[in-house]
């Protein structure tokens, strides 16, 4: 068990903004992270209406954000909240490593990756990835995959047709009309199709899935999931919408006392990397 004055759910833009606040306040700060510091800006390849910069990528701003963290101090450590106790004064998150303890927490977790369902997570960093702008790299000049619903993962295999030596899109719709507008020669489109499940041993080697009722197998080295995001609130009970994003004021409080939620998950109008450290500054220096 650790214990900190602020733990903070999430190593996106918002989480890392409200780790500079409240670590210049002195804090002991700890951010927990799943996957990458940097979260979905880690997938942008171009932005161009953040402050000070005319045009950066995402990584390279996310680079940005975790060395300032690192240099104030600021422990990061790669886990997963599967469970919280939020109504507590010391509030109590069980990771799947280790818990947690803290006087308060900010939800900085943002939107969260839909899954597929099957067996994808057990080949997370062995050939299956959620971010095709991040790991596009590790597979040059190798064929891959997209799982796709309604077009979702098209961005995705232009992105990684860019680098891989082919690139064919599952999707569970019907995009026919797109594969017939295609010119991407890397880029293959199959309608009305349906993972089973993602083969291999130490690494991935194919999928299965089904098309017209029949089972069928493709040979890939790597498999991207891009069926989209949603908010993922289920482990916190504090008040929130009927689409599962969380209700603040205007300081980022929620109805538990000593928890506050910023950035993409908190009910919102505007979504944005600007917006999202707003929030993170406001709720650092209050929590």
């Amino acid at each position: 068990m650790k214990t900190f004055d602020c733990v903070i759910i999430g190593g996106g833009v918002g989480g890392m903004s409200a780790a500079v606040y409240a670590k210049r306040r002195n804090k002991n700060v700890a951010i927990i992270e799943k996957f990458s510091l940097g979260g979905e800006v880690l997938e942008l390849q171009k932005i161009h209406n953040f402050p000070s910069q005319a045009e950066i990528d995402g990584i390279t701003l996310a680079q940005l954000f975790s060395k300032q963290i690192d240099a104030l101090g600021v422990e990061v450590i790669y886990d997963e909240i599967t469970s919280t106790k939020l109504g507590e004064p010391d509030k109590t998150l069980v990771g799947k490593k280790d818990t947690y303890v803290a006087k308060s927490v900010i939800i900085a977790c943002g939107m969260s990756y839909i899954e597929a369902g099957v067996n994808e997570n057990d080949f997370l960093g062995k050939g299956v990835s959620y971010c095709a702008v991040c790991d596009a790299n590790f597979f040059k000049n190798k064929p891959v995959c997209v799982i796709s619903k309604d077009g979702s993962g098209l961005k995705a295999a232009n992105v990684l047709a860019e680098v891989c030596s082919e690139v064919t899109v599952l999707d569970e719709g019907d995009l026919q009309l797109f594969a017939k507008a295609n010119t991407n020669k890397k880029i293959k489109i199959y309608s009305q199709t349906k993972l089973v499940k993602v083969r291999g041993n130490e690494k991935v080697d194919g999928v299965e899935y089904t098309q017209n009722g029949k089972i069928k197998t493709l040979e890939c080295d790597g498999v991207f999931i891009s069926l989209g995001r949603k908010a993922k609130t289920d482990i916190f009970d504090i008040k929130k919408d009927e689409q599962g994003f969380i209700i603040t004021d205007e300081n980022m409080r929620t109805s538990r006392y000593g928890v506050f939620a910023v950035g993409d998950i908190r009910k919102k109008n505007l979504r944005q990397i600007v917006t999202a450290c707003s929030d993170g500054a406001i709720a650092g220096q209050l929590c």
